[in-house]
């Protein structure tokens, strides 16, 4: 079975400074800015977004708290999550958190969370049909 990959969805870049981080992609870039109830920070730019994560805090999964990494990616596909998980284990790859339901930058995604071999955070989301 093959897995239909499709997009990046969105990065999360730890900022020093939302506020600036903010001015810089909202106010210099001219991207459209939202705030989540839980306070994370998104700015979206077409089909995409990057989230703006403060340094020091880090929302799931749990293994990410405290840490600053160099990616955090979310990768699309299409046709279910099974195939993915299917091959994940096939090569031995811990899922750290998933399937789970979250929100992507065109709305509700379910997600798989597993990290590549240099520690980076990689979510593999399918869009909800009802999204």
């Amino acid at each position: 079975m093959t897995i239909d990959w499709t997009a990046i969805d969105h990065v999360v870049i730890t900022c020093a400074d939302i506020k600036r981080s903010v001015a810089f992609y909202g106010g210099v870039l001219g991207m459209r800015t939202t705030t989540l109830p839980d306070g994370r920070t998104e700015v979206h730019f077409g089909r995409c977004k990057l989230n703006l994560q403060p340094a020091g805090r880090a929302f799931a999964p749990a293994r990410n708290a405290g840490r600053i990494w160099s990616a955090n990616i979310c990768l699309l596909v299409e046709n279910g999550l099974d195939p993915v998980v299917d091959r994940l284990q096939q090569h031995g790859v811990c899922i750290e958190q998933g399937p789970v339901e979250k929100i992507g930058a065109l709305g509700p995604v379910t997600s798989v969370y597993v990290y590549d071999p240099d520690d980076n955070l990689i979510e593999i989301s399918e869009y909800r049909s009802d999204a």
